[in-house]
């Protein structure tokens, strides 16, 4: 079996972004961690970029990641989970159409299942 694939979660809240990476690990994915944009792009831009993104619309320095379209021009897509509240979706309309948006609950099993689905698993890594 090859290395883990690595998603980088992005949230302003330091309890979601540990419980999102906790859950996550526990389904055998690499995880890493992000409080804003600035720090998003530090991976992005890094020697081993990140398979998923999942991002939270209301990150401080999110217009940092206006560019996010022009990283995919210089490599693979990045696929992108916007993970916000329903009421976030609609501010922030340009970034929501290139990727899935999925709404924030206590409950992370859509979530699970939804990271699974965009990275090509049927169940979960094991």
């Amino acid at each position: 079996m090859g290395d883990p694939l690595t998603i980088l979660i992005a949230d302003r809240n330091r309890h979601v972004r540990d419980l999102v990476c906790r859950e996550l690990t526990a389904e055998g994915y690499r995880v890493l961690t992000a409080k804003d944009g600035r720090e998003v792009w530090l991976f992005l831009r890094g020697e081993a970029p990140p398979d998923l993104l999942v991002l939270d619309l209301e990150i401080p320095y999110l217009e940092d990641l206006a560019g996010l379209a022009g990283f995919a021009e210089h490599g693979p897509p990045l696929p992108t989970i916007i993970y916000c509240y329903a009421s976030e979706v609609s501010e922030h309309q340009t970034l929501s159409r290139e990727a899935a948006v999925l709404e924030k609950t206590e409950d992370l099993e859509d979530l699970k299942a939804m990271v699974a689905l965009i990275l090509g698993r049927r169940s979960p890594p094991g």
